[in-house]
């Protein structure tokens, strides 16, 4: 009697657990992401807004994100964090840089500096931050900062893949040479097994190889 009572409660306790928190079966959903004109598209942004409620577990320190400067350019190009992520801006470059952001999502300013990492800054707020170099201002990077745990970034060959929770998503999308509402709408997603989409902008997208304006060490 006593062991069958302590099987009923148990299987209370895992009924009311799944219920009222997040779903632990996950899936992977992977992306292949083309232009117009059917060309592989790298920095697409993929945001994944759960529309069920997250648990929030604490999570242990994390060593910053890196934006680096290599060769006179921001690297990576696009970087996507959660917010409340620190980012650090070392520069691997033997010159000076200056970095800077004049971004309502974060302001900031890194003066005249390099061979050595500055202070890392944290991104509390959600939204886009585009960044440049005072000195060199070919100099684009961007940091996307996301509400939601779940995002990913597309690879030169256009794909995404991520591991998400089962249930219900919208999906948003932002790359730094389109709008990206009007390029890729929001759409609504069911996570249950494995799946596999391809996806096409309605916009094409010029490659930016970097430009280094002819300053040379400057």
């Amino acid at each position: 009697m006593k062991y069958k009572t302590l099987i009923s409660a148990l299987l209370l306790m895992a009924c009311s657990s799944t219920a009222s928190g997040q779903n632990e079966e996950t899936a992977m959903f992977s992306i292949t992401l083309n232009d117009s004109d059917g060309e592989p598209v790298d920095n697409g942004v993929f945001l994944f807004e759960p529309q069920f409620e997250v648990s929030e577990h604490p999570m242990p320190h994390q060593e910053p994100a890196v934006m680096n400067q290599i060769d006179k350019q921001f690297v990576p190009h696009v970087l996507v964090v959660k917010a409340g992520t620190e980012v650090t801006f070392p520069n691997a470059d033997n010159l000076f840089h200056h970095v800077y952001s004049f971004s309502p999502t974060k302001q900031f300013e890194l003066k005249l500096y390099k061979e050595f990492t500055a202070e890392p800054l944290r991104f509390e707020s959600a939204g886009i931050v585009d960044i440049g170099c005072n000195i060199h201002d070919w100099m684009l990077g961007y940091i996307v900062v996301s509400d939601s745990p779940y995002f990913d970034k597309t690879n030169t060959e256009g794909q995404s893949s991520i591991s998400l929770p089962y249930g219900e998503y919208t999906v948003r999308f932002w790359h730094p040479q389109v709008e990206g509402e009007k390029a890729l709408p929001p759409q609504s997603i069911s996570v249950s097994a494995d799946t596999e989409v391809t996806w096409a902008l309605n916009t094409s997208i010029i490659r930016d190889d970097g430009f280094d304006s002819g300053f040379g060490d400057y």
